[in-house]
């Protein structure tokens, strides 16, 4: 091969890739958007039986470009959402700069909630950053579980007898002293299998021609407040329409 030719084909190698660094950085640059990075997104805490609230922090770096909260929310009421550090005049922080470093608290206020319980933090961003999902997932020990804690019937569909279990995971037995149901269409009876640690609730519907929704409530002997008041319910419901057949 000529020399010419050779050195011709020498640039040219060097010309494409030159121009594939140079599409690939402008690929980068593209692609490059704000980002607020969590350590973590789901936070997993187990509490003691009577605490009342548990407070979770999601600690967080901007990175890419400068980030700015348009809105968050913590869509139950029970959950208690603040961005720190605050700003100089105590207000919410919503402009972020590349490099700044932050945490999302979480108070959750535990109520009456048993269980493993999932309660969500949202903040949405100006421009192209997708919305972060925040969880804080709670873990409650259940002393007088109940399962399932509600049963349906379908309009029309008869007047079958279902049975709620009740479970007592305790090291003491926690006995029903009383029980009330708010509704004559749903009339049930317990069936004491070994008091203070295994009931079954029975209830029979007297009719299925009307929707309608009763509640059960048990008062037991639990030295835990969380579990001195339990209910059930009962749904009398409008059949769900069956999922349309579709043609392969």
């Amino acid at each position: 091969m000529a020399q010419g030719s050779l050195d011709s084909c020498c640039q040219n190698s060097k010309f494409k890739r030159l121009m594939q660094k140079y599409l690939l950085s402008l690929l980068s640059i593209g692609a490059l958007s704000a980002e607020m990075v969590f350590d973590t997104k789901l936070i997993e805490l187990k509490v003691g039986v009577d605490e009342q609230s548990v407070t979770a922090e999601f600690p967080f770096e901007i990175k890419g470009e400068d980030a700015v909260i348009k809105n968050y929310d913590a869509p139950c009421s029970c959950l208690k959402a603040k961005i720190y550090p605050l700003n100089n005049d105590r207000s919410t922080k919503l402009k972020w700069k590349v490099g700044d470093t932050g945490k999302v608290i979480g108070k959750f206020n535990l109520g009456n909630f048993k269980g493993t319980v999932d309660k969500s933090i949202v903040l949405n961003f100006r421009g192209n950053q997708e919305s972060s999902k925040l969880t804080v997932r709670v873990s409650i020990p259940e002393l007088f579980k109940i399962e399932p804690p509600t049963q349906q019937w379908d309009l029309g569909g008869g007047l079958e007898s279902k049975t709620y279990k009740i479970t007592v995971n305790h090291s003491e037995p926690i006995h029903i002293l009383e029980d009330t149901g708010t509704s004559e269409n749903f009339p049930y009876i317990i069936k004491r299998i070994k008091d203070g640690w295994e009931y079954e609730v029975v209830v029979t519907p007297t009719q299925d021609k009307t929707p309608g929704m009763g509640m059960i409530r048990f008062y037991t002997d639990s030295k835990s407040k969380r579990f001195q008041r339990s209910q059930i319910f009962a749904v009398m419901r409008t059949p769900r329409p069956a999922a349309a057949e579709t043609s392969p």
